[in-house]
């Protein structure tokens, strides 16, 4: 399958379901960038190894308002894979 198609298979599944919600604290999803950057950030502090993923991959491909740089989101990915 496509990237793409697995990505709407999933998100339609989900949907389907009403588990949009965080899957870290189950709050509903925010609804700005800087609301969902915040939240992140906050299970990164927490030491959370898949919010410290998601931070790295946010950095990676420069998304909610973070300029793109690969090298912060490799140093990101090593913690993660290390917790």
């Amino acid at each position: 399958l496509h990237e793409g198609s697995v990505q709407w298979l999933r998100l339609g599944f989900t949907e389907r379901r009403g588990m949009l919600d965080c899957p870290f604290c189950r709050t509903l999803p925010q609804k700005t960038d800087s609301q969902a950057l915040a939240m992140i950030r906050k299970w990164v502090d927490a030491g959370n190894p898949m919010a410290i993923y998601n931070l790295g991959n946010l950095y990676e491909y420069g998304r909610h308002g973070l300029e793109k740089n690969v090298t912060r989101a490799v140093e990101l990915y090593e913690r993660a894979a290390e917790l």
